[in-house]
């Protein structure tokens, strides 16, 4: 049930993402607004989210996930909710924002909550996730739509609603697992991504190619509506077609085609395809059907690559991946948020065809650019190509100074050591750095926690309070090795893993045992390094970037 409201929540979050598509012309004639205005929608809901990137990260570490992703929703759901209460569509745009910045808090935490929350295994539920995310991809324009027609805030109401169901949906589903430790032990700075795209030539040219792109894409979400000559429910049902093949070939599509032929070739394939497609909707934009179908079959084209581009920048990239993923993200949503306004610009003060002609010319420069930096591109193929691996090594995200304790040290030691460093758990070693047990918080309760079933009648008569505290203090200056003989923790099943794993093998073991830490040991059981929750979380948004 939790894995549903989860997925039922992710849905509508990403309808937002289309839900004002087709009432952007009813909107433009409701407000008086120009189209300039209208697309202002999407251009400052992108930019937040693409100034989002930079912080996101650094949020969920200090509030966790779970407080995230229930801030993002209320965040959703008040400030759509006030976008249909109001009657400017400047006040209309500035909510937006502050509705675009609720959605990256829940873009940023939506799987990984998933996988946490989830029995099944890790594939499985990144496919659940991405069925949300096309879901909600093609039923968001549907509804704004079939609401639109009846005015022009409905569909906002509707988000409001549908959000605050989500909302009670998570508070009384989720709150009956036990709060997770979330915190990764690694700072990061908002620089952090801005340096790497200086930096790196790799991550600077996939960043490039995205950023052009996506200036592409959001031209034809944008501004299609506009010159489609349809009412708002006729453009949604065109974008529901629109969106289910975004669904399909993102997750269907683009992996077989990856592993078939590799991801340069279908991404210079499909890059010529979709500046085609805009081309063609610029030259003949009076031909009502010819525009329908280029924008449905831009759906085909859109998801393929949102996967095959992701996929390449993620593959080889020489930073760690939340650091990649949030450059990468910010580079090309800053394509997103500028395309939707120049094309209102542009189709008012020129012609309808123009921002497509537009939008076109800059997608070809993409091509033009994996061409001239082809020896940079062409490392995507070296790793995720041509030795089959596709995901990442334990080794790349593992924390590395890792905080221990012997069995020679008192709990009162232990005690302070997780207090002061403000953890959930700590491996102890012995004198050769060899793990024997991973010690949890719950452990150390359990241990000191009088055993009053045990003593039964004659320990409530015979053991005074005082003789109780006695008790206590005896145990807290015991040694770690009592506290695990008393607790049989030698006995049980010790779980490791070694550096050269795939990531993806330790958040099935994190996720289906539910520890909070799973250490990294070599060959003769020595401690390297220790994965956190906090750690699968910080690691999940190179995944989140697909969409």
């Amino acid at each position: 049930m939790a894995v549903w409201a989860l997925f039922i929540t992710a849905v509508i979050a990403f309808m937002g993402f289309g839900l004002v598509d087709p009432i952007l012309p009813v909107i433009s004639e409701q407000l008086g607004a120009s189209q300039t205005q209208s697309t202002l929608l999407f251009t400052g809901y992108n930019a937040v989210m693409a100034v989002a990137m930079l912080v996101t990260g650094i949020i969920t570490v200090k509030w966790g996930i779970k407080r995230t992703l229930s801030t993002g929703v209320v965040i959703i759901a008040i400030f759509s909710t006030l976008c249909g209460l109001s009657n400017q569509v400047e006040t209309v745009i500035l909510l937006r924002c502050v509705w675009g910045f609720g959605n990256s808090l829940f873009v940023a935490t939506a799987l990984t909550a998933l996988l946490d929350y989830s029995i099944k295994d890790v594939a499985s539920t990144i496919i659940l996730f991405e069925s949300a995310v096309g879901i909600g991809f093609s039923v968001g324009p549907l509804l704004g739509g079939v609401l639109g027609q009846f005015a022009w805030y409905y569909p906002f109401f509707g988000v409001g609603i549908m959000m605050a169901i989500a909302f009670v949906l998570l508070l009384f589903l989720l709150k009956s697992k036990k709060e997770k430790e979330e915190a990764p032990k690694r700072k990061i700075s908002i620089l952090d991504p801005v340096r790497v795209a200086i930096k790196y030539d790799y991550i600077r040219t996939y960043g490039l190619i995205a950023f052009l792109y996506n200036f592409g894409f959001f031209t034809l979400f944008a501004y299609a509506p506009f010159i489609l000559g349809l009412d708002a429910l006729g453009i949604g049902l065109v974008f529901l077609v629109w969106g289910i093949l975004v669904a399909i070939t993102s997750v269907f599509l683009a992996p077989r085609l990856e592993e078939k032929v590799g991801i340069i070739k279908p991404m210079y394939a499909v890059l010529a395809v979709f500046a085609i497609l805009l081309l063609l909707i610029g030259i003949f934009v009076d031909i009502q059907w010819v525009s329908i179908v280029c924008v449905i079959l831009s759906g085909a084209i859109i998801g393929t690559n949102n996967t095959l581009t992701s996929t390449a920048v993620m593959g080889n990239s020489p930073v760690d991946r939340p650091t990649t993923s949030a450059s990468y993200n910010f580079l090309r949503f800053i394509g997103s948020a500028i395309a939707p306004f120049l094309a209102g610009y542009l189709g008012e003060t020129i012609s309808d065809s123009t921002p497509f002609i537009v939008g076109g010319l800059i997608v070809l420069c993409a091509i033009l650019v994996m061409y001239i930096k082809r020896d940079v591109v062409s490392k995507s193929e070296s790793r995720d190509v041509k030795e089959g691996e596709h995901t990442r090594k334990v080794e790349e995200f593992m924390i590395k100074d890792v905080v221990t304790i012997e069995p020679t040290a008192t709990v009162r030691e232990l005690l302070h050591l997780i207090n002061s460093k403000h953890i959930g758990g700590v491996p102890v070693v012995d004198e050769n750095n060899k793990i024997r047990v991973m010690l949890s918080d719950g452990d150390i309760i359990r241990y000191l926690t009088p055993k009053e079933n045990v003593y039964d009648f004659v320990y409530s008569v015979y053991i005074e309070e005082d003789a109780e505290q006695d008790v206590l203090d005896k145990k807290i200056d015991g040694t770690v090795e009592q506290l695990i003989t008393s607790q049989n923790l030698d006995k049980r099943t010790l779980y490791t893993i070694s550096k050269d794993e795939n990531f993806e093998k330790a958040m099935n073991i994190l996720s289906k045992h539910h520890f909070k830490k799973l250490p990294v040991v070599d060959k003769d059981g020595k401690l390297e390094g220790i994965i956190s929750r906090g750690d699968i979380n910080s690691t999940l948004f190179d995944i989140i970037s697909k969409i």
